[in-house]
């Protein structure tokens, strides 16, 4: 058993990347108002927003009524009531009159109309509700950021009367049509994961920036996306997508995700050179050499892939995160003057030699486990390393690791280890697997005061404290 902390860091790069962007968005003045004039010749039919002003009471008066309410009115109420912490109603809407940012989210409420008093809000969170129709919102034209997601809405057409709204998150909801949303002359980041979009209403959003469309069916129905000239970040993973040929004329993304599709193919992609961050995990992908000229690329992820050569990435110099787990990779020699590198990741290839990444010092983080590593004698310089997981390889000899004092995480189970000695001096680490090996003598790891779990074979109790996590594998 082989116990790491394997973390998809993508997966939620992507969700704070999204609230990083909708922060810097607040403070943009002046943005350029791209459909301006555009807004009243759509070819659709939006449909005018009726107004709720005359037909829905104040939250005052619905708070004073609120035993003759339904019992979806009477828990968005309560809820309004439990934010302002006062339960008298004339108190409750002076406070939350006041109010700019409101947040109601995983309260289980589904009624919004007492919500549609407050016209100062800029910024409201309904997420985690029952909420279906949003249709008393349209009043509160203030808004600038709106978290809808995970809600049960069809029809956002009533939100084309917030022309303030920068940045909207509706995911996990079940929407098909996004066009009212061509109306948002502001509107930057659109958050769309994990709904049912048809692709042809997303062409006329050509004011984004930022656009999350994973996990929506889309198949390579991707044309109208070619539109969407102004996006810098696209998220587009779990669509089943094998043909990336309408992202070619996307040149200004920075940052794209393709997490689990069928994509074999990457030459589309060889002009995005503004690219600074690419998410390719879990396609069918063998040939790299599209992506030499993307020189910018700081973060990479080609992992769970057929990738056996990797002589590309020699010409991407400014990578410092790189992700290559379970491909065919034997060779890392196009690694050797990648000196950016902090964060590299080889598991479960095929690799034998280290010595091309021996001059790598920038590496916090390396993780190789499961190869067919014998020698680690290249790592001994690797002095900024912190987490270094080296498990199921061939390894007998660990002195090569005794300067690297900065380490706190490091697995070496399953191995050939038989002498432990030298990892007493590793007086930083909290982390540590020497499960499965030779090992008999444990009580140099008693000498590592910071140690907090710990992962072994023995018979014994544990060495070091009994308050400690220590988990006996293999036994």
């Amino acid at each position: 058993m082989v116990c790491q902390p394997i973390a998809r860091r993508g997966q939620n790069y992507k969700m704070l990347y999204f609230l990083n962007f909708s922060k810097s968005l607040m403070k943009i003045s002046n943005i350029a108002t791209i459909f301006s004039a555009a807004t009243l010749l759509l070819s659709f039919q939006v449909g005018r927003v009726e107004s709720v002003t005359n037909r829905i009471p104040s939250f005052e008066q619905l708070c004073q009524q609120k035993s003759t309410l339904s019992a979806e009115s009477q828990k968005t109420i309560a809820a309004l009531l439990e934010t302002a912490n006062t339960p008298n109603c004339k108190l409750a809407n002076q406070t939350l009159q006041k109010l700019t940012s409101l947040s109601l989210e995983g309260k289980e409420i589904s009624d919004v109309k007492a919500i549609a008093s407050f016209k100062n809000l800029t910024e409201i969170n309904l997420r985690g509700n029952g909420i279906i129709d949003i249709q008393p919102l349209s009043e509160l034209t203030k808004l600038e950021k709106l978290s809808l997601g995970l809600n049960q809405i069809q029809d956002v057409r009533s939100l084309s009367s917030l022309k303030n709204l920068q940045v909207l998150d509706v995911e996990y909801n079940q929407i098909q049509d996004v066009r009212a949303l061509s109306s948002l002359p502001n509107l930057r980041g659109l958050n769309l994961e994990n709904n049912k979009v048809n692709p042809q209403t997303l062409s006329t959003l050509t004011q984004l920036e930022v656009l999350n469309l994973s996990s929506n069916q889309l198949g390579d129905n991707l044309k109208p996306i070619a539109n969407l000239k102004n996006l810098q970040f696209l998220e587009l993973s779990g669509n089943r997508i094998s043909d990336l040929t309408p992202l070619a004329k996307l040149t200004n993304l920075n940052t794209l995700h393709l997490y689990v599709n069928q994509i074999v193919d990457l030459q589309p992609l060889s002009n995005l050179t503004q690219l600074r961050e690419l998410y390719l995990t879990r396609n069918r992908i063998e040939d790299i050499k599209p992506l030499a000229k993307l020189t910018k690329i700081t973060e990479l992820w080609i992992d769970d892939n057929q990738i056996s050569s990797i002589q590309t990435l020699s010409k991407l110099q400014e990578l410092n995160y790189l992700q290559l787990s379970n491909n065919q990779i034997s060779n890392l020699q196009p690694l050797t003057n990648l000196r950016e590198l902090t964060n590299l990741w080889v598991p479960e290839n095929q690799v034998v030699d280290l010595t091309p990444i021996s001059k790598l010092t920038k590496l916090i983080d390396l993780r190789v486990f499961n190869n067919k590593i014998i020698d680690i004698k290249p790592l001994s310089n690797l002095r900024s390393l912190e987490t270094l997981f080296l498990d199921k390889n061939q390894i007998i000899d660990i002195k090569p690791l005794e300067k690297l004092s900065k380490l706190t995480e490091l697995g070496l189970g399953n191995n050939k280890i038989v002498n432990i000695n030298l990892i007493a001096n590793l007086s930083n680490l909290t982390s540590l697997n020497v499960s499965n090996n030779q090992i008999k003598d444990h009580q140099p790891l008693s000498k590592l005061t910071k140690l907090k779990i710990l992962w072994l074979t023995t018979s014994e109790a544990c060495p070091v404290k009994p308050e400690m996590i220590c988990w006996n594998v293999g036994l």
